[in-house]
C-alpha cells in the first residue's frame, strides 16, 4: 500500500477509535491500547508508520459490557461486528468498522459489514499451569479453525496465491465443519474460554498457535499515552508489557515485514470523487 493512501487508512481508524474512547469514555468501561497500536503510542507516539490497523483490549468483563450497549451507543456512521451480530464473522473478538467504507481482506470472505475497522479484544484468565494453558490453547485452535472453514475464510491465500500446505493442512477442518453449526462453535469457544477461575494471568482472544500470557497485574493500574492528535490509555507498565509481546520492541522488523501485513485486496475509504 502507497504510504499517503496507508496514512489515509490510519486516520480513518483513527477516527474509529476516537469513537470507540468516547462510548468508553461516557460508560464508565475501561480499554486499552494493545499490541501494535500500544507498540506504536510508546514508540511512535501514535502509528507505527507502516501499521495498518489498530488494536484496543478489555477485561472479559468491560468487554461483555461494552458488546452490551455498543449498539446503541455509537454514532450511526460506526458499526459493531463480531461472531453474535454476523454469523459468518469468524474471529473470537470484535471489530468497529466505519460504515460506507470498503477494507476487504484476501483471506476474508464477504461479510454483512467490510468496512475499515479497528479491533477490540476480549482479555480471559488463562490456567496457572503451563500444561493445562497448551492443553486449552489447541483445543480453542481446532474451534477457531473449524470456525474459518463454516465461514468460507481462506487462511491459505496469500494475496492471490495458494499456499498449498496450508490448503491441505485444513482439509480436515473443511469436512468436520459440515457436522457442526456456526452456533456450536462459537459457543463451544466462549464457553470454554470463560470456564477458567479468576487468575494471575491473561491472555486476549485471537486463537493463535501460540499464547502469549500476561500477568493480570499490568491492567490494573492503566496511564495516558499520546497517540496522534490524541490520547488513549494503556497499562502503565509499558516495558514489562511489551517485553513480553515482543521481546526487543525498539528495534524495528526487517523492511520486508512492513507492508500490507492484512493483505487488503479492495479499499474505498467513502471519500468524494
Amino acid at each position: 500500500m502507497e504510504k499517503e493512501l496507508l496514512r489515509k487508512v490510519q486516520m480513518t481508524q483513527l477516527e474509529i477509535a476516537k469513537e470507540l474512547k468516547r462510548v468508553c469514555d461516557e460508560n464508565n468501561i475501561r480499554y486499552f491500547l494493545n499490541w501494535g497500536s500500544y507498540l506504536g503510542a510508546v514508540r511512535h507516539k501514535g502509528f507505527i508508520p507502516w501499521d495498518d490497523d489498530m488494536d484496543f483490549g478489555m477485561l472479559r468483563e468491560d468487554y461483555e459490557k461494552f458488546r452490551r450497549i455498543v449498539t446503541q451507543k455509537l454514532d450511526p456512521a460506526y458499526c459493531f461486528q463480531d461472531w453474535y451480530i454476523d454469523e459468518n464473522y469468524a474471529l473470537p473478538y470484535g471489530k468497529i468498522r466505519k460504515r460506507n467504507t470498503l477494507f476487504v481482506e484476501a483471506k476474508s470472505p464477504r461479510l454483512e459489514e467490510n468496512g475499515v475497522y479497528i479491533d477490540v479484544f476480549p482479555m480471559d484468565y488463562a490456567p496457572q499451569p503451563q500444561k493445562e494453558r497448551n492443553a486449552m490453547n489447541q483445543k480453542l485452535l481446532h474451534l477457531f479453525r473449524l470456525k474459518l472453514m463454516k465461514c468460507g475464510y481462506t487462511p491459505w491465500m496469500e494475496e492471490d496465491r495458494v499456499v498449498w500446505k496450508k490448503w491441505i493442512g485444513y482439509l480436515f477442518y473443511r469436512f468436520a465443519a459440515l457436522f457442526i453449526s456456526q452456533r456450536a462453535i462459537r459457543d463451544k469457544f466462549d464457553g470454554l474460554i470463560q470456564s477458567v477461575p479468576k487468575s494471575d494471568v491473561l491472555y486476549d482472544q485471537q486463537a493463535r498457535s501460540y499464547g502469549v500470557y500476561l500477568d493480570e497485574k499490568w491492567y490494573r493500574d492503566l496511564a495516558e499515552y499520546s497517540f496522534e492528535d490524541t490520547t488513549f490509555v494503556g497499562g502503565k507498565e509499558y516495558d514489562e508489557i511489551l517485553t513480553r509481546m515482543y521481546g526487543d520492541y525498539m528495534q524495528p522488523p526487517p523492511e520486508n515485514q512492513r507492508e500490507n501485513r492484512h493483505q487488503i485486496m479492495e479499499l474505498d475509504l467513502g471519500e468524494e470523487p
